[in-house]
């Protein structure tokens, strides 16, 4: 199930809808009315969903084509140039798949192990969260790693930036001490 939430000024939650589903591992919106989603225990590990509940699914020829089991995918959707990010935990990689040219970049880098959640930029800067090596790893459009954060945590697992783009949230997933952390953006 996908619950669709709004949050005001006053950090007030509202339930606005839910949408049933298969396993949702992560989501991000495509535009107004439509979300692209990981999957887990799915023969497609990308899927689309609209408001009313239709689904659809995501190919492309550097997605791999595999059932993934849960926590072991994410990915966020770049809307400026039709971009899905997605990464696979097992396989230590980021893929960058252009929607539109079918072209892409695949990123496979000693930064980057177990990646878990993934957010971007409009401009098309991705952030990964690299768990095996707790540093956030900044990614350009084209696959290029730009620079490691040490994010002074352990097992990094989820990245966020807030809408004007000037906070980065950044929380982890541990047995001992979970933490959120929020970093400000410089430009």
């Amino acid at each position: 199930m996908i619950a669709l939430m709004s949050v005001s000024d006053d950090n007030s939650i509202t339930m606005l809808r839910t949408l049933s589903t298969f396993c949702c591992s992560s989501i991000s919106s495509m535009d107004a009315d439509t979300f692209m989603f990981s999957t887990f225990y799915h023969e497609r590990p990308v899927r689309t969903i609209d408001l009313q509940g239709n689904e659809g699914d995501i190919q492309h020829k550097l997605l791999p084509n595999k059932k993934y089991g849960q926590f072991k995918s994410a990915c966020t959707y770049i809307f400026s140039t039709n971009t899905l990010v997605f990464s696979d935990w097992d396989q230590d990689t980021v893929y960058m798949c252009d929607l539109t040219s079918g072209e892409g970049h695949v990123i496979k880098n000693e930064e980057i192990v177990r990646p878990t959640r993934v957010c971007a930029e409009p401009a098309g800067t991705v952030f990964v969260c690299s768990e095996g090596t707790s540093t956030l790893v900044q990614v350009s459009q084209d696959g290029e790693i730009l620079m490691t954060h040490d994010v002074d945590m352990e097992w990094p697992y989820a990245v966020s930036l807030n809408r004007d783009r000037t906070r980065l949230v950044v929380s982890n997933w541990t047995d001992e001490q979970n933490m959120i952390k929020l970093f400000h953006v410089s430009r």
